[in-house]
């Protein structure tokens, strides 16, 4: 009984999830400022640069890995860039925490702020998993737009055979020109849309 009670105790006592103050804080410093504030401001615009910079190594190497061969990495690039441009960054990391540093000059007094910030584990699963559902719906969008022009081929190839066998012949040298710059441009509508 004593064996199981003390089990018991280990088990509850254990954390399941690792805190964010518990995970390794960074320490990120702003730039040497005039005032307090500014100094603070510069920190945190610090802040937002590192953890962007983090997500897009993640990212990147995400992309490379998840990434088919037949998905342009010219598309794949941009969803890339949009995803990043919409990350909410302030919900990523956590302060753990902060210094101010004061010192006097010969002009006067300059402020420092140095931030320790810590990733949210939760926040990071998250956003990684938005990620990956974003790069699926890369892919289903981009392999619907292959079938689509696949599709739009075969059609235009049936209509310019269809519209040949009609003219008899007569504007066969025109038509097929007219049915390869129609072939060329449908991959560029495709992709546009």
């Amino acid at each position: 009984m004593l064996a199981f009670v003390l089990s018991a105790c280990i088990v509850w006592a254990a954390p399941q999830e690792p805190r964010a103050a518990q995970v390794a804080a960074v320490a990120v410093r702003g730039d040497a400022e005039l005032t307090a504030a500014a100094a603070f401001a510069s920190a945190q615009a610090r802040v937002e640069d590192h953890v962007r910079s983090v997500w897009e190594e993640r990212a990147t190497r995400a992309m490379t890995d998840r990434r088919p061969f037949w998905l342009p990495e010219v598309l794949a690039d941009r969803e890339l860039h949009r995803w990043m441009s919409d990350l909410p960054v302030d919900r990523l990391v956590q302060l753990v925490d902060r210094e101010d540093r004061q010192r006097a000059h010969e002009f006067g007094d300059s402020y420092q702020t140095t931030l320790w910030v810590a990733e949210d584990p939760r926040a990071v699963r998250r956003g990684e998993e938005q990620l990956r559902d974003k790069l699926r719906r890369l892919e289903r969008s981009t392999a619907v737009k292959y079938g689509g022009i696949a599709a739009g081929w075969f059609v235009l190839a049936l209509a310019v055979g269809w519209i040949d066998r009609l003219s008899r012949g007569y504007m066969t040298g025109r038509l097929h020109l007219l049915g390869l710059l129609a072939g060329a441009s449908l991959p560029a509508l495709a992709f546009l849309v």
